[in-house]
């Protein structure tokens, strides 16, 4: 009875910790330009850049 209720309690932490990490990379992905890591006039890694 004890390792049942061990496997639905990390199921349930796990699921919550990966809800949380979904949630969170959804929010600043999507988050005002100001609060977003993402810019699209200021590339990050410049592909192809011979210069």
């Amino acid at each position: 009875m004890q390792a049942f209720l061990i496997g639905i309690v990390s199921i349930v932490v796990g699921g919550g910790l990966a809800g949380a990490t979904f949630v969170g990379l959804v929010n600043s992905q999507t988050a005002a330009p100001d609060k977003s890591p993402a810019d699209v006039n200021a590339p990050a890694v410049d592909y192809g850049n011979t210069k």
